[in-house]
Parts: structure tokens; sequence; C-alpha cells
């Protein structure tokens, strides 16, 4: 078999490189065509006649002649008469009023007089109906998750080519609970849960028409991650203010328990509260389709409002500030004290020093009189200090001490 097939092809190849082959006289036609009923379409040779055809022929599916073109005459078949017409100078045809009976493979041949030779060409044309569709239906009643199965059915009317299916956008495939049927036709999804919640498309097309209807696929569920949202600790007279939610398709029915009361409602609200609103508060939220309840709680603890909360912010930094100036005012008392202190003990010192065996001899030219303390005399003062010889009164000077003429004017400075 491969070794005819490759035989052909070298003939063919041969044949035509000699210019003994009828393929120089294929006609090349635009196609395959699509049209729809009730269309249009135009058969055109891509490599049309070098000179305008003596004679042009049509042949369609049935092999019946459609038109024949001799010269100034036409010959059309009775069934294409006012749906066809040709060009006299490219040999392209006309064909209107498309019918389903239309679809199927062309035929065309010329012949030019300056050569004589006959030339041919095919083509083929589908004919599709323009698409509608109907509403998606949905069977299965009301869907819990979980527990209900669906089947959405995509009808439509036309030629259809293909039927896809999307989920709010995105392509859907066959998996462990998502079932094509009838080519598409029907999708089932068993069992149905939460996350198959959305906006089903169904789009039927053709080659020339394209067709979507939308269907919004609603599951029941929950209630799930249930929570309560609010303060956990209160000041007594304050607001308690709890909020409960949760997952849930319907909304949840909530309902609020405290100390054997039940209040119904997503929230829980105590203008003025007190220590015996302390404790337990417990929130269960309730599907009404499902049938199915959560609940959770939070401890609240009410408490006295503490002083310094209470004070406004003016009066803490009234507070501040007077602690700080009182601050200021000790410390300004104590230096105040030391000093007068150091004056006093200057004057004695300053006449102990003038009495002093160690004392330089003054000059009256000195705006300021120093006492100069030898260090050898310093030590041995000190030995004897630590030997208990040296008498109580007796002063030590380990520093130098400089004061003023006046020590009553200012301080003493202490080097």
């Amino acid at each position: 078999m491969d070794l005819h097939i490759s035989l052909t092809v070298f003939t063919v190849l041969f044949l035509s490189a000699a210019g003994l082959c009828s393929c120089q006289n294929e006609l090349l036609l635009d196609g395959p065509l699509d049209g729809e009923v009730g269309g249009s379409v135009v058969f055109t040779l891509i490599n049309p006649p070098s000179a305008p055809p003596t004679k042009i022929t049509w042949t369609c599916p049935s092999n019946t002649v459609i038109i024949t073109s001799l010269g100034d005459t036409e010959m059309i078949h009775p069934e294409y008469i006012g749906r066809v017409s040709v060009n006299k100078t490219t040999a392209s045809l006309d064909l209107r009023s498309l019918t389903l009976h239309d679809t199927g493979e062309y035929t065309v041949n010329i012949t030019v007089s300056s050569s004589g030779v006959e030339q041919f060409g095919k083509t083929s044309l589908a004919v599709f109906e323009r698409i509608s569709t109907s509403p998606i239906i949905s069977t299965g009643g009301t869907l819990i998750a979980g527990n209900s199965s669906v089947n959405l059915t995509c009808d439509a009317q036309g030629t259809i080519i293909t039927r896809e299916w999307t989920k709010d956008g995105t392509p859907l495939f066959p998996s462990n609970s998502i079932t094509f049927y009838e080519d598409n036709r029907t999708l089932s999804i068993s069992p149905v849960e939460k996350e198959d919640n959305g906006q089903y498309t169904c789009t039927v097309s053709n080659p020339v028409s394209s067709v979507s209807e939308n269907h919004n696929l609603v599951v029941k569920y929950g209630p799930e991650e249930i929570v309560i949202i609010g303060t956990k600790a209160v000041d007594t007279g304050n607001f308690i203010h709890l909020t409960c939610l949760a997952k849930s398709i319907p909304e949840s029915i909530y309902t609020w328990a405290f100390n054997g009361t039940e209040i119904s409602g997503a929230s829980y609200i105590k203008e003025q509260s007190g220590h015996e609103d302390s404790g337990k508060y417990t929130c269960t939220a309730r599907n009404s389709i499902t049938n199915l309840s959560q609940n959770t709680y939070v401890d609240v603890s009410v408490t006295d409002q503490k002083e310094v909360n209470s004070l406004s912010t003016g009066a803490i930094a009234g507070i501040a500030v007077a602690c700080l100036v009182f601050g200021l005012a000790v410390g300004a008392g104590g230096s105040f004290f030391a000093m007068r202190k150091r004056n006093v003990s200057g004057n004695s010192r300053k006449k102990d020093a003038q009495d002093s065996p160690f004392a330089p001899p003054s000059t009256s030219n000195d705006a300021a009189s120093h006492v100069y303390v030898n260090s050898r005399v310093a030590q041995e003062l000190n030995m004897r200090t630590n030997s208990g010889t040296v008498a109580p009164n007796d002063r030590i000077y380990d520093r130098r001490l400089s004061y003023k003429s006046d020590p009553t004017d200012e301080p003493l400075y202490v080097n």
C-alpha cells in the first residue's frame, strides 16, 4: 500500500514537471464555505482566468447543472431561478436564499477561447440554521448541600455543532460530582455543595451563530463559622453590644441566651450595664431550610470604672503640672538651705585657716585668700588620725579650698 502511494505521488510530480499533468488546468476556489439558512454565499476563484471565459458551467451537489453561461446566453435550472448569478469575467457564482439542501460540493468548468483549454475546480458549502435557545431547565427542587442533586438541561433549536457549560465564566469538565449527558445537553451535579452556588452558562454554537443562556444555582447550606463580635470587658453603666454572625443560605435565625432569658435577633444590646450583667452570653444560629444549628458563647465582665479613668485629660494634665511645680519648689528650697550651710562652714574654715600654722602668708593685694595643704603634712596627719593621736578638734584639709574675701556675699565653691 505504501509503495503504491509513493509511486502515485512520483508519477504526478513527474508528469507535472513535464507539463503533461491536467493539474495545470485546475482552478482554485475559496472554501470550504459556511452559510446560514436564508443567507447567501459567493463562490470565488482564487486564480481566475487570464481572459473572460467563453463558457462557464456550475454544478450543484446532486450533479445537477445550476447554470451555464455561454456568451450572452444563460441557462438556469428551474430550482435556482432568481437565486443564482454568475460573473462572466471572473466566473464566480453568487448563490442566494440558502436552504439546508444547498449543503454539499460545487464544481465549476470554464473554457477560455484564446487557449481552448477547459479548466475546472471544486469547493464545498455547509448551510446551518441560526440557533435559538430556551431557558435552562433545572430539576431537583430545593437544593441542600451534601444531600441534593440537580440536572441542568440546555435545549436549543437549529444546527448545533458545539454545546459548552461554564460556571461564573470558568469552563466545566467532568469530575467526581459533575457528569454530562446527551452531547452536553444535560449537566448533572451530585451531590451539590455550597461551592456549587453561582451562575451557570450554556453556550450553543455553529459556524454562523452562537447563543448563551444563564441560570443561577442556589444551594442552601449552613450555618457554619459562627462568631460573636463585641467588647468582653465593660464598665458599669456602659453599653453591652454583641453581634452574632454565621455563614448560611438562607440567612440564619439568631437567638441569644443569658441567665435563662432568650432574646431573638443577631444583636444583643443592654444600654445600662451592671455587675449582674456579667456572665456567659450564648448565641445560637439556625437555618430554617437545612434545619441545622450552631452556637457559640462569650464571657462578658462588667466592672466598676477606675477612678483614674474617670478623670478627664485636662484634670490629669493639671495634676501633673501641680506635681511638677511642687517638685521644683522643694528642690529650690533644698538648694537654698544647702548653700546657707556652706556659707557658714566656709566662714569657719576661713577663720581656722588663718590661724593654722600651715597657711601660707597672705598679701593685702590678693582679691581672694587660698588655703594650701602640704600633701606630706596631710599624709602625716592622716596617719595620726588613724593612730588616734589627732585631737577631735584638729582639722585636716585634703583638697584646695577657695573662697572670696567676703564669704557672706556668695556661697563657697569647692574645686
